[in-house]
């Protein structure tokens, strides 16, 4: 007998990730414009996003636990950058590599505004700062599995433990477009791309790029 709760589920969950875009959309539009997320009311990202103070509080407890909700977005949105590279690894191509940074260069600069915010809240909110924690080690835990099954095909180095390359190399980006992004001009993105795609070549893959 099929359930009668699956569809309206099912609808809850679409309808809330309609509304987590469109507050993704205010808050970043709204911090592109110079006001922080601390400062950001309820009522003023809810107006922005078009949705009622109301529907805010059915699906969020409040603006910390939005802004993990939008953290998820965001790193979803990198880990699909990175699947570009991690997708097709066993070809051995830097390009690859280079197509999957270019994505994520171009991911956290078009994230940039509530990335700061998702860092700085991290340091005196114990639960985003979980979250962010948390949602890299998911993706490191990712690129362990890619540097992994390189290492049983023979094309990256044995000699390196999986997780704590991925992990390195995991925070290694996350860090460097955090703190190398704002405040720079568009036109060094490139540069920035190629120049982590061949320091990851270089730690894992036995060939010369």
């Amino acid at each position: 007998m099929p359930s009668v709760t699956r569809k309206p589920q099912a609808g809850r969950q679409e309808r809330r990730g309609q509304i987590e875009r469109k507050l993704l959309d205010a808050t970043e539009r709204l911090m592109a414009d110079g006001a922080s997320f601390t400062e950001l009311s309820v009522d003023r990202l809810a107006t922005e996003a078009g949705i009622s103070r109301a529907s805010f509080y059915i699906y969020f407890e409040d603006k910390g636990h939005l802004l993990r909700r939008l953290a998820g977005q965001v790193f979803d949105d990198l880990a699909t950058a990175a699947e570009r590279w991690w997708s097709v690894s066993r070809r051995r191509d830097p390009a690859d590599v280079l197509a999957a940074m270019t994505a994520l260069v171009a991911t956290y600069r078009r994230h940039q505004p509530l990335l700061v915010a998702l860092n700085e809240m991290a340091g005196y909110d114990a639960a985003v700062g979980a979250t962010y924690r948390e949602i890299l080690a998911a993706i490191a835990a990712r690129l362990a599995t890619v540097i992994t099954e390189g290492q049983d095909d023979g094309y990256i180095r044995r000699e390196l433990s999986a997780q704590t390359a991925a992990t390195g190399l995991t925070w290694m980006v996350e860090r460097t477009c955090q703190q190398s992004l704002p405040g720079a001009p568009e036109s060094g993105d490139g540069e920035l791309a190629a120049t982590l795609t061949q320091i990851i070549w270089g730690a894992l893959y036995l060939e010369a790029p």
